[in-house]
């Protein structure tokens, strides 16, 4: 009879099933559709013509091999963070067996006096046997159990010493393996250098390019139109995709509420003049390279690439035609299409593309219009 419900059951809830696999099939489908169509328009922002397309592909490159040296560090830094983590652990492991140990000796020699002392006094044997109220079987039957007592214990403290020299064994091979990533850290934190070196050359030729067939001021103002072309697509492309807020406040409800992306000082603040008559649509918060940046708000990445002017860039949707933009990142820490939420780490500190010194450009903006994203933090 049983048997016979569950299939009931599960002939009814078979199209749910099959309808929720096709959805999600449909959805990844199109979310690979999505990140192709932005892939080839990324291609075609960042197109540039004669020296300085040469330089842009070099800078873009350099920016790249930064840009994945920098996810090798972040991994590393967590694997060593774990590392440190587990010998923590097993650090107060060691310890508590420690205690466990001292005390059951303390035990031990406690149990091996008076077993010492009952069968080398005489005197106190007769009293126990003499008592009114023991027998000579009561207390042999006493003397057998302080001596299995005291087997016990030794075999006790036998096992822990054994178990003892296990876990300082495993802290030695964590500790090992610590240092060897370490090392790792230590040779991709050189190899960033010298990216960095490099790149740092490419930019001042690509200036130099630039400066002699335009002014700062128009370089900019098509820097602008390109990220405007690529937001106006995003927004096109994702208009037919499922907004998963779930148990989420909607963005526009966490205006005063929103943390900083990145603690440090605002270097650039919004609509504060760059060159020329173009304004910054953003704030610039300026802090070491390799910092964490966090995404301050739940939502998708729309966009995880470099584009032309802005550096390794992400973009996220928030829905209800909100978008968070994140320029200029040393290492970009999540793909076209992930979720996020509130605080997760997103990106590292740099000053890929073209700027100086090292921060992160942060935008806000609500239909493709860039607003002010002072006022959506907390006081």
């Amino acid at each position: 009879m049983n048997r016979l419900i569950i299939l009931l059951f599960l002939l009814m809830t078979w199209p749910l099933w099959a309808q929720q696999s096709t959805d999600e099939a449909a959805l990844n489908q199109r979310l690979d559709q999505i990140q192709i169509q932005l892939s080839r328009l990324q291609k075609q922002l960042n197109q540039a013509e004669g020296e300085e397309a040469g330089l842009l592909a070099e800078l873009e490159k350099q920016d790249q091999a930064i840009n994945k040296i920098g996810q090798d560090i972040h991994q590393i830094k967590t694997q060593i963070k774990t590392a440190e983590e587990q010998i923590k652990a097993l650090g107060k492991q060691i310890s508590i067996k420690n205690n466990s140990i001292a005390t059951q000796k303390d035990q031990m020699a406690e149990l091996l006096r008076l077993h010492i002392y009952i069968n080398h006094d005489r005197i106190l044997k007769m009293l126990l046997l003499k008592s009114s109220t023991q027998t000579a079987e009561v207390t042999q039957h006493q003397l057998n159990y302080l001596q299995d007592k005291l087997y016990r214990l030794i075999e006790n403290i036998a096992t822990q010493i054994v178990q003892l020299q296990g876990i300082q064994a495993q802290l030695t091979t964590e500790q090992d393996k610590l240092k060897s990533k370490q090392q790792q850290l230590t040779t991709s934190q050189a190899d960033i250098l010298e990216q960095k070196s490099q790149r740092s050359l490419v930019l001042k030729q690509l200036r130099q390019t630039i400066a002699q067939y335009q002014s700062e001021s128009e370089s900019l103002s098509q820097d602008e139109k390109r990220l405007n072309q690529l937001l106006a697509e995003i927004s096109q492309l994702l208009t037919d995709l499922p907004d998963d807020l779930g148990a989420n406040t909607t963005f526009k409800r966490l205006k005063g509420k929103l943390d900083r992306p990145l603690s440090g000082q605002i270097i650039r603040s919004y609509r504060s003049l760059r060159a020329g008559n173009s304004r910054w649509d953003g704030i610039v918060i300026g802090n070491d390279a390799g910092q964490e940046i966090k995404t301050p708000a739940y939502g998708r990445v729309a966009f995880a690439d470099w584009l032309r002017g802005y550096g390794l860039l992400i973009v996220i949707d928030h829905g209800d035609e909100y978008m968070s933009l994140y320029g200029h990142n040393e290492s970009v820490l999540v793909e076209t299409g992930d979720w996020v939420q509130a605080g997760d780490v997103i990106a590292t500190v740099g000053n890929s593309g073209n700027i100086n010194p090292p921060g992160v450009y942060f935008e806000i903006r609500q239909a493709a219009d860039p607003t002010n994203p002072m006022p959506w933090f907390k006081k």
